[in-house]
């Protein structure tokens, strides 16, 4: 019976010069898929999508979007009953908003820089400090951001000091991790060596890992500033701080256009800074401007960009057919003769449309003559002809396609050798032509700007925090909130579980919301994105339409999440639909630029070589392109998930969401026994989530399974090992294959016993099981006669599966004999060594004795770890 279901279950088995291999297991595709599937379906039921109501809306949400544009300028700049006018409050506000936000950053990422050193252990060799600072990274990753915001009003009131100190812990929250994960995979030989040399672990930290994480720290700081500012309206909500406040006042009194404004205040700040981190990474941190020949290299590098992107007969007009004619119309304009210029472009224009319409005639050509040829030649295998150049079967009507395709892909890849090789060879002459003094001049220009960077960030620092107002609430309402501190410790457990109490719903149907609404907004993005991210290729469709489709994406990315929130409110009111929507909007953004950047890396040979052999365009797309692709989306949609899970409750705030709204509800109206059930249960969560993610990308980008998956892996290969290997000895006699190779083999087997099996039972139309117990006879030779009777058949099958069984015992028994001698030589060995030392303890001084200890302490962890991997080996 198992081997019946073996062989049902096995995917294809290859055997090649007596050597066997099998297709991998799909068990992580299918399981993922499954659960997706299942978690989508409950998702869907949970969020009760109201898409009627979303798209009969349309009409509103396309007036609402009119009138966030309808500025009404005199009454931005009219002053009200207090003498305040808009226009200055608002520039004042998003000024203010900068400021905190500056301040904030800088704080947090003072703090998390020493936690996130002492959370890297190949720097601060002690488990203890290691795993204390990663829980308190862990810990602070887990609590929603507002919530900070509910609980310090309460201690600095509603002040920019409240929020200041909610942005330093967030942006602790991002950076450290960061941080962490970078100074983890720093080279630490530099750091060891001068140690060794006898530096101190400080100088020897500023010295080899200062220089290593120097850069990612600023590029870092400059990711959470944006961060900060998109996200502290949601905050400014809770504090009645700043544009957060302006905001909500605007959206409370229904003044639309003034919204639109505060918006795009918004908005433009967060272009402004991520076009200012643009040129801080490049021209200070990378130093691009310091290449003293820069200009000439970077004229070499657009020429190759622009030939990489353009498609194949765009490239080829341009810089084949039409190359003479553009040298002649350099030549004509430097000359100013407007008169040839004229004449030029006119032939070029022809040149243009001429190619084209010969292209597609030439296509259409050879299209019409494979429809005659088909109907001449029904075999199909004469459709095809044989390229050696290519060494691929080219389909009779994409002949022309294919060496056209073939072509201009030489010499593309000739074009640019030969400019990266007149790139060199100028960049060596310049190199010769060199004097100290150029080098010298150019040279104080990497250590000034970083000087004057820092100079700068630190001068903004010290100035914002004069807008600070330290301000501290009386001891009466400090004494009440850590009162209110010690009641959300008291938790409602019976919230858990059920609605009780003040809470309408339990914990776990909130976070089932918001893990539904994380799911099927990530999905319905995702979808999006990857539409979206195929037409902003260059690669993938022509210059104009990627570059519109580039813009289009890059403004929705630019707005945040919570803004796209407060418009699907007006449509479709308040709830899960609402949030559901929003993160689908954040995630298009977000996942259509990374999306861009694979689809801009695909190896178009492949594409080439499948669309020769005449598939269709949706083949060539899943058999070319998706390949290459599928792994590395999938990678950035589990990331872009977890933020999403975060980012839900936060949406509670502007009402998109239960679980958020209730947690700001608990927390106003005193209900701090729900409040910190909740908040417990938002964070024990989130530490799944976040902890899943990590593993699904470590799965899908370097196929590593976390330990636990493997030590069950493993287990299940030692248990079927013996079966392999029996199976083995039956038929060859000995035991020569690997461990693949043998657990192949036993695939192997098994299929072409039931092969065989299917052919006997409709060759003499006898049952299945009769057929299966010959077909194995045959297989193995356990009988030179014919036989026909079932019990015969049966009994000879039996006999052999007995012996089979016997040999698998065995193996069994050999196993365990062979780990027995293996731990008694570890035991002997770590005796032998202890036993040692043990014996010169006498003999040598205290320091000696140490440092021998420390020797044997390494021989034994060496022991140990090898006579691990000896007991988990597989080919023994």
């Amino acid at each position: 019976m198992k081997r019946k279901f073996e062989s049902i279950k096995s995917r294809n088995v290859f055997a090649i010069n007596n050597s066997y291999t099998k297709a991998p297991k799909k068990t992580f595709l299918i399981f993922s898929i499954v659960c997706l599937i299942v978690l989508i379906i409950f998702g869907f039921k949970v969020l009760d999508a109201n898409w009627g109501e979303l798209f009969s809306s349309f009409d509103l949400f396309v007036s609402r979007i009119s009138d966030l544009f309808k500025w009404d300028w005199k009454d931005f700049l009219k002053p009200d009953s207090l003498g305040n006018v808009f226009f200055n409050k608002a520039m004042s506000s998003i000024f203010l908003t900068m400021l905190i936000a500056f301040s904030g950053t800088i704080i947090g990422v003072i703090l998390a820089i020493p936690v996130s050193i002492l959370a890297a252990g190949n720097i601060v060799q002690n488990k203890f400090i290691n795993n204390t600072a990663k829980t308190i990274i862990a810990f602070f990753r887990t609590v929603p951001s507002f919530v900070y915001a509910l609980i310090f009003v309460g201690y600095f009131g509603q002040t920019n000091l409240t929020v200041t100190i909610v942005l330093a812990i967030f942006t602790f929250s991002i950076t450290s991790k960061i941080f962490f994960e970078r100074i983890e995979h720093i080279n630490t030989r530099i750091f060891i060596s001068q140690q060794a040399t006898g530096a101190g672990k400080f100088r020897a930290f500023r010295t080899a890992v200062v220089p290593q994480i120097s850069n990612h720290i600023t590029s870092a700081t400059f990711y959470a500033l944006e961060t900060n500012i998109r996200y502290i309206s949601v905050i400014g909500g809770v504090t009645k701080f700043g544009i957060g406040r302006m905001i909500d006042s605007s959206i409370e009194y229904d003044e639309w256009g003034r919204v639109g404004f505060l918006l795009t205040l918004l908005i433009l700040t967060v272009v402004f800074l991520e076009v200012l981190i643009y040129f801080v990474k490049n021209y200070i941190l990378l130093d691009r401007d310091f290449i003293l020949d820069q200009k000439d290299q970077k004229k070499y590098n657009n020429l190759i960009k622009q030939i990489s992107k353009l498609n194949n007969v765009n490239f080829y007009i341009k810089f084949i057919l039409q190359k003479d004619l553009n040298e002649s119309l350099i030549e004509a304009k430097n000359n100013k003769d407007n008169e040839k210029v004229l004449l030029i472009k006119q032939e070029i224009k022809k040149t243009k449309h001429d190619f084209k319409q010969e292209f597609k005639n030439n296509l259409n050509k050879e299209k019409k003559e494979f429809e005659k040829f088909k109907l001449e030649n029904i075999n199909s295998k004469s459709w095809f002809i044989w390229d050696d150049d290519k060494k691929i079967n080219i389909r009779r009507d994409k002949k022309y396609l294919s060496d056209f395709n073939f072509k201009v892909m030489f010499l593309k890849e000739q074009m640019i050798k030969e400019i990266e090789e007149s790139a060199l060879n100028e960049h060596k002459e310049y190199l010769k032509t060199l004097t100290i003094n150029e080098v010298i001049k150019k040279n104080p220009r990497k250590w000034i700007k970083r000087v004057s960077l820092y100079l700068i960030l630190f001068t903004i620092f010290i100035y914002s925090l004069s807008f600070i107002s330290f301000h501290l609430e009386s001891s009466q309402t400090i004494q009440n909130t850590n009162n209110n501190l010690l009641e959300m410790l008291k938790f409602n457990w019976a919230s858990f579980f059920r609605a009780s109490g003040n809470a309408p719903y339990s914990v776990l149907y909130l976070i089932f919301e918001t893990l539904s609404i994380a799911i099927v907004g990530t999905l319905i993005g995702a979808i999006f994105a990857y539409i979206y991210g195929l037409l902003s290729s260059e690669k993938v469709v022509n210059y104009y339409v990627a570059k519109f489709f580039v813009v289009f994406t890059s403004i929705l990315r630019s707005v945040p999440t919570y803004i796209y929130a407060i418009f699907f409110i007006t449509l479709v009111g308040m709830g899960p639909f609402t949030a559901t929507l929003a993160i689908a909007m954040g995630t298009i953004g977000m996942l259509t630029k990374y999306n861009r950047e694979i689809f801009d890396e695909i190896n178009l040979k492949i594409v080439y070589q499948l669309e020769s052999t005449g598939l269709n365009k949706f083949q060539v797309f899943k058999y070319g392109i998706m390949p290459q692709t599928t792994s590395s989306i999938v990678s950035y949609i589990v990331y872009r998930f977890d933020i999403n899970f975060k980012e839900v409750s936060v949406l509670g705030v502007v009402g998109a969401g239960n679980m958020g709204y209730l947690l700001n509800s608990y927390f106003s109206q005193h209900y701090f026994h729900e409040f910190g059930a909740l908040l417990f249960g938002i964070m024990l969560f989130t530490f799944f989530v976040e902890y899943v993610s990590t593993v699904l990308r470590a799965k899908l980008n370097l196929g590593i399974n976390p330990w636990y998956v493997d030590r069950v892996i493993l287990f299940f290969k030692h248990k079927n090992f013996a079966v392999y290997k029996a199976n083995e000895y039956l038929v060859f006699g000995s035991e020569k294959l690997d461990y693949s190779q043998s657990e192949a083999f036993y695939s192997y087997t098994n299929k072409e016993i039931y092969k065989k099996a299917k052919e006997i039972s409709k060759a003499q139309k006898i049952k299945f099981n009769l057929a299966w117990y010959l077909s194995y006879i045959d297989y193995f030779k356990l009988s030179k006669e014919k036989i026909k009777d079932y019990k015969e058949a049966k009994k000879i099958y039996l006999e052999h599966n007995k012996n089979f069984n016997t040999k698998i015992k065995l193996k069994k028994v050999d196993r365990k004999n062979d780990i027995e001698i293996i731990l008694n030589k570890k035991k002997t060995q770590i005796k032998v060594i202890l036993d040692n030392l043990k014996n010169k303890k006498d003999e040598l001084s205290k320091k000696e004795f140490k440092i021998q200890s420390l020797e044997v302490k390494k021989a034994v962890s060496f022991i140990k770890k090898s006579t691990k991997i000896k007991l988990e080996s597989l080919d023994y």
